[in-house]
């Protein structure tokens, strides 16, 4: 493959994607930049396999090291663990936009691995890595229905008034009412993420439209680099029902399928879909184990196909008894909830308890109170910001109720 840069000024900074030079080995890889922060993205296609899984096998890591910021970790091991929050929430944030644009069908193995190489802790590599991922994905050979980019939205107030800012730096943030993370396609938004300090519907949909015009533009600079390094994409074989298998498993089970859907119980009800489920698979998908291994791959493959074609079309009747006959999963209409019960002070001896219970789910929680000695110490890329802003609170530490402990330990930023 040969080196290929494609480079735009985005939002006041300079964004650059290449591909060809590092990760050869890979189905493809991309490294992206912006300003000073670099993520490495590279992506790999598993081979087919034998057994039919009834989900697509996508995995999403993202990893961050500190010494993309010049920095050792803090404490006494200094090597880095698994993963911390803050990746696990990047890793979802990258899956949540992929996953949908890949073929009905399409159950390969993909593995998207994402590496930050450079931090320079003002431009955040979260949503860098979104787009780095994506691109990864557009310009390899699996069949990826793409491309998708990512980009945050804040908005600052200014002399002339508030203004809305794409991919704000850490600073900027600081000084931000909203944090918002939208990716999208040709087609249009498939993720949204949203933390904002009370704005209004109007101005949140300004922000969406401010965001999408800048993702058509990240686009615009993926379409460039697979048209320049991308590869002819391979579909294989897509695992889905045969008319004929999917007109069998309607005449077999429908009927009895709408009745069981409409049982209020939960357990019964899943009792009585697997029941009927595992009568189908028995009496039309059965396993020839006494003939060739030929004859038990196709009959393995032809269950697996019978068990998806059911799954469809519970979907499809659930979905009608809701559309038609206003019927939810339990016999609930559309306007009805289900029943809430809430306790508090359930235990004696913890300093807070309390029990939830909606429908047949329970949530039983304990709170334990603690002092400012009893705080985790988050060791990140962006640590040495939030070293700089503790160091004015260390003289108040020994009080318990300092206030400028409180307005001044922590960067103020809207929670997701």
């Amino acid at each position: 493959m040969s080196h290929v840069i494609v480079q735009k000024e985005f939002g006041g900074r300079t964004l650059t994607l290449e591909t060809g030079k590092i990760a050869k080995l890979a189905g493809a890889s991309v490294m992206a930049t912006y300003g000073g922060t670099t993520v490495l993205a590279a992506v790999v296609r598993g081979k087919p396999r034998f057994e039919i899984p009834d989900f697509l096998g996508l995995t999403i890591d993202y990893r961050e090291k500190t010494s993309a910021a010049g920095k050792f970790p803090g404490g006494f091991k200094k090597r880095e663990g698994p993963p911390s929050e803050k990746e696990i929430l990047t890793m979802r944030m990258i899956d949540r936009p992929i996953r949908p644009l890949f073929p009905d069908g399409y159950y390969d193995e993909v593995l998207v691995q994402c590496f930050v190489m450079s931090h320079d802790q003002e431009n955040d590599s979260d949503v860098i890595a979104g787009t780095a991922a994506a691109a990864a994905l557009a310009i390899s050979d699996i069949p990826f229905e793409g491309p998708s980019a990512t980009v945050r939205v804040g908005r600052i107030h200014t002399d002339d008034g508030p203004r809305f800012v794409i991919n704000p730096t850490v600073t900027q943030l600081e000084y931000s009412d909203l944090d918002l993370v939208l990716s999208g396609h040709a087609d249009g938004m498939n993720m949204i993420e949203v933390g904002a300090a009370e704005i209004s519907e109007k101005d949140t949909l300004a922000a969406m439209e401010f965001g999408y015009e800048h993702i058509k533009q990240l686009l615009g600079m993926i379409n460039e680099l697979s048209a320049k390094a991308g590869r002819k994409k391979v579909v294989g074989d897509l695992f889905l029902p045969t008319d004929e298998i999917s007109e069998t498993v309607r005449k077999a089970v429908e009927k009895p399928l709408t009745e069981a859907r409409k049982i209020r119980s939960k357990a019964e009800r899943n009792a009585a879909v697997d029941k009927i489920r595992d009568e189908l698979l028995e009496k039309h998908f059965a396993l020839k184990t006494g003939g060739t291994y030929g004859e038990y791959q196709e009959s393995y493959k032809r269950r697996a196909l019978g068990k998806d074609a059911y799954k469809r079309l519970e979907e499809k009747i659930t979905r009608r008894l809701i559309a038609e006959s206003g019927i939810r999963a339990d016999g609930r209409g559309p306007t009805e909830i289900r029943q809430i019960i809430s306790e508090v002070g359930v235990f004696a001896r913890t300093h807070g308890s309390s029990m939830f219970q909606r429908g047949e789910t329970q949530s039983l929680v304990t709170c334990t109170l603690g002092t400012g000695k009893d705080e985790q110490i988050v060791d990140g890329l962006l640590w040495a910001r939030a070293r700089t802003s503790r160091s004015s609170t260390a003289c108040c530490r020994s009080t318990a109720r300092s206030s400028c402990c409180t307005t001044t330990s922590r960067r103020s930023r809207p929670a997701r």
